[in-house]
């Protein structure tokens, strides 16, 4: 009885495996035969920088694949190709593209975002050159402009190279992001000039005050002493008291 349960059992086995088999065959035969119907595309940008949308990613596509999509079959689609390509725009930060059975090809993009503008001395006049949230300098020609932070002087006392890449100097990238994450100092301050001596001037959008940074260091110390002076001492004294504000030195706010 033993025995005969066994052979039973090993039957049973077969014959599931058999069907398991002829099912894998099938679903591979029906997706054979899937149409590519709808391009789905679903961007994930930062707030304010829409500045890849889903038809700059549907113009790209057919030059990625050679053809237009719709009515390929979803098996000769090289969802690889068009990952690629789309990892490799600027903007660009996490691509996932995938097929449905719903006869459907999904785009799922995030984008990166940007922290500041830089003046670009030598680029023709409708090229901007942002710099992204890693510090990398991206310049793209007739993009819109971004409302940011505009950040002026020598380019070489704002850049540096590593690895062979130009990317901001790294104790500048922390100041950008401080002004960035705070939304009163990301409204206030306007502009942002590196000096020869590597010093900083800040620029305003109210008040016109000339503030003196410094050095980028010291950096959390000295923005508290900026915020400091913005809600106490200017409802104190009013906007056009001061036009010139120090704050490089330790423990000393000074005002002039």
């Amino acid at each position: 009885m033993v025995k005969m349960g066994q052979i039973a059992n090993g039957i049973i086995s077969f014959l599931l495996a058999i069907g398991l088999g002829l099912s894998i065959l099938l679903a591979e035969k029906k997706h054979a035969a899937l149409l590519c119907e709808h391009i789905e595309i679903e961007i994930k940008d930062h707030s304010g920088q829409s500045v890849i949308t889903e038809k700059d990613i549907l113009d790209l596509l057919p030059s990625i694949h050679k053809t237009t999509l719709i009515g390929v079959p979803l098996q000769k689609i090289d969802t690889y190709s068009i990952t690629t390509r789309l990892n490799h725009q600027p903007f660009v930060k996490n691509v996932l593209v995938y097929k449905t059975w719903h006869n459907t090809l999904k785009v799922y993009l995030e984008t990166k975002y940007v922290i500041a503008r830089m003046i670009n001395p030598i680029g023709p006049h409708s090229m901007q050159m942002y710099i992204d949230e890693n510090g990398d300098l991206i310049a793209i020609e007739n993009l819109p402009l971004l409302r940011l932070l505009v950040i002026g002087g020598n380019p070489e006392n704002i850049v540096v190279e590593t690895d062979g890449l130009q990317r901001c100097a790294k104790e500048l990238l922390k100041l950008l992001h401080c002004l960035y994450r705070d939304p009163f100092f990301r409204y206030q301050i306007t502009s942002l000039e590196v000096e020869n001596n590597h010093k900083i001037i800040l620029g305003t959008q109210i008040g016109n005050h000339k503030i003196e940074f410094g050095y980028a260091e010291n950096i959390s110390e000295k923005l508290e002493k900026l915020r400091l002076f913005y809600s106490k001492v200017i409802p104190y004294k009013g906007w056009n008291a001061y036009g010139r504000v120090n704050l490089e030195f330790k423990d000393q706010l000074i005002c002039e």
